[in-house]
């Protein structure tokens, strides 16, 4: 069966797509599903516009990726943020290089978007992977924090606009505070 590279709008991954990806997240990331999340049926909250970019097998997915857009105040000016969350390959695809093109295509993408600034936060040990695919710069002075909580994530950032750039100094500096997904 033939794999082939497939995008989808905010709001308009089909169901059979995201019912797949849904299930994966449960297993992977089981602390986003507890609590009052416990019968979630979103990926990522709707209001971060997720823009979904998949390789697919007909109906299955081989590997997953979106693009998420928020407005992340940080020190007094407000920023356009885009970056790529939720990326898994299934395991009987893992090591094809599914994810990296995902990643390379994401980066691209935010890139010529309209966004100040792109970030990947990333288990630390999955830094390396995302340095390579993305060639976005490691930001080892920046910390991520959620829910008032430091992540331990690493993190690797684009500033793409002048007025990120100029304010490049306060994201060494400062955390950088990320919503949660309620």
């Amino acid at each position: 069966m033939d794999v082939r590279y497939v995008e989808y709008a905010p709001g308009e991954l089909p169901a059979v797509l995201k019912a797949q990806v849904l299930s994966f997240l449960r297993i992977v990331w089981p602390e986003g599903f507890t609590g009052e999340l416990r019968y979630r049926d979103w990926i990522t909250n709707p209001s971060y516009e997720p823009h979904h970019l998949l390789y697919v097998a007909g109906d299955l997915v081989v590997s997953h990726l979106e693009i998420v857009h928020v407005d992340l105040p940080h020190q007094g000016t407000t920023y356009k943020l885009a970056a790529p969350t939720s990326v898994l390959t299934f395991p009987s695809f893992r090591g094809e290089g599914w994810a990296g093109r995902l990643v390379e295509s994401a980066c691209r993408r935010i890139e010529a978007s309209n966004a100040d600034l792109g970030l990947i936060c990333c288990d630390p040990h999955n830094q390396p992977f995302y340095a390579k695919t993305s060639g976005w710069p490691t930001a080892p002075e920046a910390t991520v924090v959620a829910d008032g909580f430091p992540t331990g994530q690493a993190v690797l950032m684009r500033l793409l606009t002048p007025k990120a750039q100029h304010h490049q100094a306060d994201f060494r500096h400062s955390p950088i505070h990320l919503k949660d997904e309620l």
